[in-house]
Formats: C-alpha cells, sequence, structure tokens
C-alpha cells in the first residue's frame, strides 16, 4: 500500500487521533458509559450539516453534548483530505492559554472522554457517511442539559432577539420566557441571559470605561439611552429611592420624568432635577456627582458602591445651576475645592461607601472655609 494511501486509511479509522491504548486508559480511570449502538448507522447524510444535525441530536437524547475536534477540506494538495472529527464536550484535557500567568485553582470539565466519531464524504458519489471510532464514555451522562454551557447556548437569532428586548429593556426573566416560547429545545437558564446581557453591553461600550461611556452618549446627546439607564436604576432599588426621596409620591414624579416622547417638545416636568437625580446618576455610573448653585451646593458620591483604591480611577462630573432656569456641565481643575455632603448622603450611604468622604475631606473643608469668608465679605 502507498504512503498517500496509508494516510487516508489512518484518515478514516481515526489512528492518527486516538490510539487503542488511549482508550483504554481513559475507560480504566471510571465506570465507561456505554452508547455504541445509538451511533452505528448506515445512512448516507446529503451534506455535512445534516450529518452534525443528526449526531448532535441523538447525543442530546443521551445526555451530552457533540463538538468538533478537527476538520479539514481537500484542496488537492497531498496528505489533504475532507473530513469532520466529532467528539464529546468532555474530551481532551484543560490547557491554559496564556502560560505567563499565575497558576489558579479552578475546576474543569474536560476529564479526556474518548468518544470519538468521523465523518467524511463519500468515496463515489455525494453524500457523508458516518464511523464510530469509540461508543464508550469514562464519566456520568448528564440528566438533563438544562443550564449546560454549551447547550444552553444562544442561537444567532436567539442573540439577536435578546439585543432587541434589552434595547427595549425588557426584563431578563421575560427575555428568557420568550425565547422558549420561540424554541421549546432551549436550554438556556436566567444565568446565561444575563451574562449574555452583559457580554452585548461590554461590546457596545468597548474599551470605554462607565464614565467614559456616559460622558460619550452625553457628547452625542443620546439622551435616551442616558434616561434609559437611570430608569432602570430607579426600577431596581425602588424602595431605597422612596426612602431617601421622602415618599412614593416624589419618586413617582422623578420615574415619570425619564419617560420622554421624542415626538413631541419637552416640558418642564420632563428636566431632569438636581441634586435629586445626581444621587441616581452617582449609583448607576458609579461616579460622583458635583452640584454648584446659588442656593445650595453638595457633593453626592455612590451610595452603594466602595471607592476605587486607586485614586486615578475616580470621577467627578460637575453641574452647575445657572441664570436661575437650567444645568450646565462645569470643568473642575484638579485638586480644587468640592463642597461638603449632604445629611441625606450620609444617613443613607452604605457602610461600604462611607470611605468616599476620606479622599476628599481636605478638598470639601476648603470649600467650606472659602464659603464662610464670602458670606463674611
Amino acid at each position: 500500500m502507498g504512503s498517500s494511501e496509508e494516510f487516508e486509511q489512518q484518515l478514516y479509522d481515526g489512528v492518527n487521533v486516538w490510539d487503542d491504548d488511549d482508550i483504554e486508559k481513559s475507560l480504566s480511570k471510571s465506570k465507561g458509559y456505554e452508547c455504541t449502538d445509538a451511533f452505528i448507522t448506515d445512512e448516507v447524510f446529503r451534506t455535512r450539516d445534516e450529518l452534525l444535525k443528526w449526531v448532535r441530536k441523538v447525543a442530546f437524547d443521551f445526555g451530552f453534548c457533540i463538538v468538533i475536534l478537527r476538520s479539514d477540506t481537500s484542496t488537492g494538495q497531498r496528505e489533504r483530505k475532507t473530513f469532520v472529527l466529532l467528539g464529546c464536550e468532555r474530551g481532551g484535557q484543560y490547557r491554559r492559554y496564556k502560560k505567563d500567568l499565575q497558576v489558579t485553582e479552578s475546576g474543569t470539565r474536560k476529564c479526556g472522554c474518548p468518544f470519538r466519531l468521523r465523518g467524511y464524504p463519500v468515496k463515489s458519489g455525494e453524500g457523508w457517511i458516518l464511523k464510530l471510532i469509540c461508543g464508550s464514555h469514562n464519566h456520568e451522562l448528564a440528566n438533563t442539559l438544562v443550564g449546560h454551557p454549551y447547550a444552553g447556548r444562544f442561537t444567532c437569532s436567539e442573540k439577536s432577539m435578546l439585543m432587541d428586548m434589552r434595547d427595549s429593556s425588557v426584563k431578563p426573566r421575560n427575555i428568557l420566557l420568550t425565547m422558549k416560547e420561540h424554541n421549546e429545545k432551549n436550554m438556556s437558564t436566567i444565568k446565561q441571559v444575563y451574562n449574555a446581557r452583559y457580554m452585548y453591553k461590554k461590546s457596545v461600550r468597548g474599551d470605554r470605561t462607565e464614565m467614559q461611556q456616559l460622558m460619550m452618549l452625553l457628547e452625542q446627546e443620546s439622551w435616551a439611552i442616558v434616561r434609559m439607564n437611570l430608569h432602570k436604576e430607579l426600577c431596581q432599588w425602588r424602595e431605597e429611592y422612596i426612602d431617601l426621596f421622602g415618599g412614593d409620591e416624589r419618586f413617582e414624579f422623578l420615574k415619570n420624568s425619564l419617560l420622554v416622547d421624542h415626538m413631541v417638545i419637552i416640558s418642564t416636568d420632563k428636566w431632569m432635577t438636581i441634586p435629586d437625580m445626581g444621587y441616581v446618576i452617582a449609583n448607576r455610573y458609579n461616579v460622583i456627582v458635583v452640584c454648584l448653585s446659588l442656593k445650595q451646593s453638595l457633593t453626592i458620591f455612590p451610595l452603594r458602591s466602595q471607592p476605587p483604591t486607586n485614586f486615578n480611577h475616580h470621577r467627578i462630573i460637575c453641574i452647575g445651576h445657572v441664570h436661575g432656569n437650567h444645568f450646565v456641565q462645569v470643568q473642575l481643575q484638579e485638586g480644587c475645592p468640592i463642597p461638603p455632603t449632604d445629611i441625606l448622603w450620609s444617613t443613607h450611604c452604605y457602610p461600604i461607601a462611607q470611605t468616599w468622604c476620606s479622599y476628599y475631606t481636605s478638598r470639601m473643608q476648603m470649600f467650606t472655609q472659602i464659603m464662610s469668608i464670602r458670606r463674611h465679605l
């Protein structure tokens, strides 16, 4: 037999991928779970995708997931054959891709499962056939694949649906219910919905921090997104804001002020009010909001978060009330005095947030001294 024919035979038999000794060693580690008979078939599949669909459906019924381990397409060059090698998603061993990082202890689903299948085109004619290399597992098969990290992945259409619903402020639990109504075989959980929403939000934001994203939106006059984020903040922490603002009436007024129809002229009851909305901005974007006014000046720190230990990560937004009728953004010089906090912040902040003041005590004392001198002039 020539070298090319030998290679082709090895390719179809799986010798280059998984030796008999390797299979025996893997199965000897734990009890083997057989599903050989289910994957023995003489069916000729019209396309590669049909073969994959059939294999994954059978594996799903048994309680495990199939992944593509290796594939290639013939280009006419020697030793390049069209094939697809399939295996259990728990096959192989975990590999660290960044070897220079410090080794950390973590779990892995990889346990060297020897289950292998190989698909390749019919030598004469059209279609694909499937050959079983090893039909045994060295681990228990799952009773259900709900919440499985692979089976619970969203399809492209589901990702698109999720992004549309997130942009429309649909709650995560309703997103999950909608997806399961559209696809009865959906194996996703609420955790996977939250993860997908986070990844989408991160992709939109890019390398920008929350603060940089906010400033970009303000510069682009993307007030619709800012208002939506602030509305979600109010709804998520409803009870705390009702207590902060002194009752349901004030809370409902502030929440409704964020609901704007951009097709009509904005009335004054839809204007953002400071300092009330300053607390919402500080909490939502984890920034410091400084409010300057002839009537009342104050600094608002986030109520629920611990300040970053690196001072360079602190972000300050300063808003000034001018001419008695509107607010403008004010650029502060580094290290300049800032007004002290008010009683609302000190009585409603979480214990972990109390340390915000320690970073700015001298600057707030300086502001108080300056204002005291001005009052006596």
